[in-house]
């Protein structure tokens, strides 16, 4: 099977985990996306920071069905959604002009770090 008839499979299931994964945790499909995009395209990509980038535009609408998911469910509480939606606004847009900026292997080695770091605080907590 080459890479290419690999990847025409690979990133549609790609995409489905990370909606389960996000839909059940309300996380990590981003994660997913990353790491499967890697595998998946990661040679016939010109520029690694092409997959953080795509991995953001699917997460839009991934995040965006999952919240009307839990609040039909009422599961989504109302206060607090600007105090945790306005810096996280702001961030994405500092996120997205610092993209261009960082060198792909320290993007890489923070990706991973948070991703470890994050994982730690899971297990433990």
């Amino acid at each position: 099977m080459t890479r290419l008839s690999k990847s025409r499979f690979l990133i549609p299931l790609i995409g489905f985990l990370a909606g389960i994964s996000n839909g059940l945790m309300g996380a990590g499909g981003g994660i997913i996306i990353v790491y499967g995009m890697n595998y998946a395209l990661g040679e016939s990509l010109s520029d690694k920071k092409d997959i953080f980038a795509n991995a953001l535009c699917v997460m839009l609408p991934i995040s965006a069905v999952s919240c009307i998911c839990y609040a039909i469910r009422g599961d989504l509480p109302i206060n607090g959604i600007g105090l945790y939606s306005i810096p996280a606004i702001l961030g994405g847009i500092v996120g997205g002009i610092l993209l261009g900026k960082i060198k792909t292997d320290a993007l890489k080695k923070l990706f991973a770090a948070i991703v470890i770091y994050s994982g730690i605080l899971l297990v433990i907590r």
